[in-house]
């Protein structure tokens, strides 16, 4: 277990709980973080992130760390042959992601990153849909997918921090899951118009990062309009997360539990209980079978493009074309477009 940030006690008790897999060791380099991993999995957690990745009784490394260090975690795990599942995003800039793509490509090593949207009954029905022209020609998608926060934000593992620690806000964080689902249906778009807000949390503010974006993500004949970020919870239970579809003469709406076409609902099967269960098994079939990863290097970097093409959109107040010819990230100093040092 590499990082205590993000989602690492996400996926802690899926490993944990498995017959073929044990935890055999563990790095964080703050003291504080490394000891609730410590006490949950009664393993020793180290500050030096190489003794673990050196480790030769470690096969798979899970990297949960700020995202600035994935790009050094990742290389250094495939220098040592370790297979990777690597908490979303790929990286904070497309340079990271890019460096990340040259060192998976050059190995026998599989990474997959762990987008549970992709494994969802109803989300993998509602692709096969579109894939076999069940809709006929898709003219509107949307996607609101705003989650809900109760409590003390800044007690959160990971959220909110600066921009040259994470890249930004949460279209950094919960709008990965929307942007790998988008460009898993359609591909990467052609242009991006995109502006971000603080309405909930001044702690984002502070930092100069967003709670909500809005981007209008332009294909050849379709708009995909989403709505994505973290809001303040005023009813409990109530979450927005659905995807509208209108095809020719079809209008659709899928969930992570359900899909309903002009009123009727189409059967699937229900959602795993552990939303990320499904991306390590995909990781452990893709390493005993030799399988290319279905959410592996390059959807990440392409999700990576999409965010940076979004970031400059909303910076410039201009629409910005993909693929990018200019992949520096706005908000973070041309110098430090990938970082090899540690910033807490």
């Amino acid at each position: 277990m590499i990082g205590n940030r993000a989602h690492q006690n996400s996926y802690g008790p899926v490993w944990h709980g498995r017959a073929d897999c044990k935890i055999v060791a563990a790095a964080e380099h703050n003291v504080e973080k490394g000891r609730a991993l410590s006490d949950l999995y009664g393993i020793d957690v180290v500050a030096d992130y190489d003794a673990v990745l050196d480790n030769p009784d470690v096969d798979i490394v899970s990297v949960c760390s700020d995202f600035y260090l994935k790009r050094s975690l990742i290389q250094n795990a495939v220098a040592n042959g370790k297979h990777v599942l690597v908490d979303k995003p790929l990286g904070r800039t497309v340079a990271d992601a890019q460096e990340i793509v040259e060192a998976v490509s050059a190995s026998n090593v599989k990474l997959v990153l762990a987008y549970p949207l992709r494994f969802m009954p109803s989300m993998v029905r509602l692709k096969q849909a579109i894939d076999e022209n069940e809709f006929g020609h898709v003219v509107a998608y949307s996607h609101n997918s705003v989650k809900q926060f109760e409590g003390d934000l800044m007690s959160y593992v990971s959220y909110p921090t600066s921009m040259r620690q994470n890249g930004g806000g949460e279209l950094m964080n919960l709008g990965s899951h929307a942007l790998d689902y988008m460009y898993w249906l359609f591909g990467l778009p052609n242009r991006i118009l995109c502006r971000m807000h603080n309405v909930y949390f001044e702690e984002y503010n502070s930092f100069g990062s967003e709670d909500i974006a809005t981007l209008w993500c332009e294909y050849d004949d379709m708009v995909a309009t989403l709505t994505l970020g973290r809001s303040k919870a005023r009813e409990k239970g109530v979450e927005a997360d659905a995807i509208n579809l209108t095809g020719n003469g079809i209008s659709a709406q899928a969930t992570r539990r359900s899909i309903v076409v002009n009123g009727e609902q189409i059967a699937t099967e229900a959602p795993p209980q552990t939303m990320v269960a499904p991306c390590v098994q995909h990781l452990i079939d893709c390493i005993e079978g030799d399988l290319e990863p279905q959410t592996g290097i390059h959807n990440g970097l392409a999700v990576m493009q999409i965010k940076t093409a979004a970031y400059q959109s909303a910076q410039s107040r201009q629409i910005v074309e993909l693929p990018l010819e200019d992949i520096k990230h706005p908000l973070i100093a041309a110098s430090e477009q990938t970082l090899d040092i540690l910033l807490d």
